[in-house]
C-alpha cells in the first residue's frame, strides 16, 4: 500500500517539475491599431507631411513683471557671509601627548583593548606624538566616555575644538 502511495508521489513530482512547453507562436495574430492613432491635418487629407517645413509660432516676448533675481542673490550672498562666519564646537578625549611614538603606540593599543568599538587616532605634531579617542558634539557623551577611560589612564582629559563650517 505504502509503496504505491510513494510512487504515485514521486510521479507527481517528477511531473510537475517537468519543464512545460509553451506556445509562443505569434503567427496567427494581426492587429491594425492605425485607426486609433492621431492624424495631422495634411494627413488626414492625402497630402504628404514634411518636418522640415513645419514653423512652429512663438509668439511675442513677455517680459516678467515680479523679477526678484537681483534680491535673492544679495539675499543668498549675505547667507552665505553669515555662515562663513558661524562655527560649532566638538568634544575629544586626549589621552597622551608626548614625543615617544613606541608609547604612543602602546596607549592606543590599550584603547582598543578598554573601547573596542572606538577608533583612536594618532596624530604627529612635530615635536609630539598624541592619541584621541572620538569626535563629540554633546559633552554628556564624552563625559561617558572620559569617565570609561578614566579608570586606565588618568591623564585623560576632555578637549574642546572649535570648527567653521567651510
Amino acid at each position: 500500500m505504502y509503496k504505491y502511495l510513494l510512487f504515485i508521489l514521486l510521479a507527481g513530482i517528477a511531473w510537475r517539475c517537468a519543464p512545460k512547453i509553451a506556445a509562443t507562436s505569434t503567427a496567427d495574430y494581426d492587429e491594425d491599431v492605425s485607426v486609433f492613432r492621431p492624424m495631422i491635418e495634411e494627413e488626414a487629407t492625402g497630402g504628404s507631411v514634411e518636418t522640415d517645413d513645419i514653423e512652429t509660432e512663438k509668439g511675442t516676448y513677455v517680459a516678467p513683471t515680479h523679477d526678484i533675481n537681483s534680491e535673492m542673490a544679495s539675499l543668498m550672498d549675505s547667507i552665505i557671509t553669515y555662515n562663513r562666519e558661524k562655527s560649532y564646537l566638538t568634544y575629544t578625549i586626549q589621552v597622551y601627548i608626548g614625543r615617544s611614538r613606541d608609547e604612543a603606540n602602546k596607549i592606543r593599543e590599550k584603547i582598543y583593548k578598554v573601547l573596542p568599538d572606538e577608533r583612536p587616532q594618532l596624530t604627529y605634531r612635530q615635536p609630539s606624538y598624541k592619541v584621541t579617542v572620538g569626535k563629540y558634539f554633546d559633552r554628556v557623551d564624552a563625559y561617558k566616555t572620559l569617565n570609561l577611560l578614566k579608570g586606565t589612564f588618568p591623564g585623560a582629559l576632555l578637549v574642546p575644538e572649535r570648527h567653521s563650517l567651510e
